[in-house]
């Protein structure tokens, strides 16, 4: 498998940049998701500084240098479709944080998204005295996602969900 950054983006079509840890570290290196199938290139891109790199061995992956790209410790390029990005936002944030599980929903993204959305705003309807901004932003952005997926638009609900990814690791 290439390791060079260059061969390993080159002609494809990046489908989202998430931000998975809260570090402002330069990234050093780059760890390569498994491919979707054999013979395929890496379903995602990792780029973490040495601390991350080294603190999380456990995620997969294999492990090279940026070679010259400098993007944030924990960003992400993915390359995966809109449900396997959906997926990933539940498996990380959005399920620990709501209860939402999508298989409830038979993985109807639309539904999934707006049970969430109602969950979040039934919480801040009982934490409203506490102003808790961070949640307020979460569900604004979370609102967003919902409008998007009822449209039929799952690739665009995916870009306030990565707002919503970066924002849930402040709680």
């Amino acid at each position: 498998m290439p390791s060079d950054i260059t061969q390993l983006t080159a002609g494809r079509q990046l489908t989202g940049l998430r931000q998975v840890l809260d570090c402002t570290a330069t990234a050093t290196t780059l760890r390569q998701g498994p491919a979707a199938a054999p013979g395929e290139p890496p379903a995602w891109l990792a780029l973490l500084c040495t601390a991350h790199s080294e603190a999380l061995p456990e995620w997969p992956g294999t492990a090279s240098d940026t070679d010259g790209l400098r993007l944030s410790c924990g960003s992400v390029l993915d390359y995966r479709s809109a449900e396997q990005l959906l997926q990933s936002h539940a498996d990380l944030w959005l399920t620990p944080l709501t209860g939402v599980d999508p298989t409830t929903h038979a993985g109807v993204w639309p539904e999934v998204l707006d049970q969430a959305d109602r969950v979040l705003r039934a919480r801040l309807g009982e934490d409203a005295a506490d102003g808790d901004e961070t949640l307020h932003s979460l569900a604004m952005m979370l609102g967003m996602a919902c409008r998007n997926a009822a449209e039929g638009d799952l690739y665009q609900a995916t870009v306030p969900l990565a707002y919503c990814e970066t924002l849930a690791q402040r709680l």
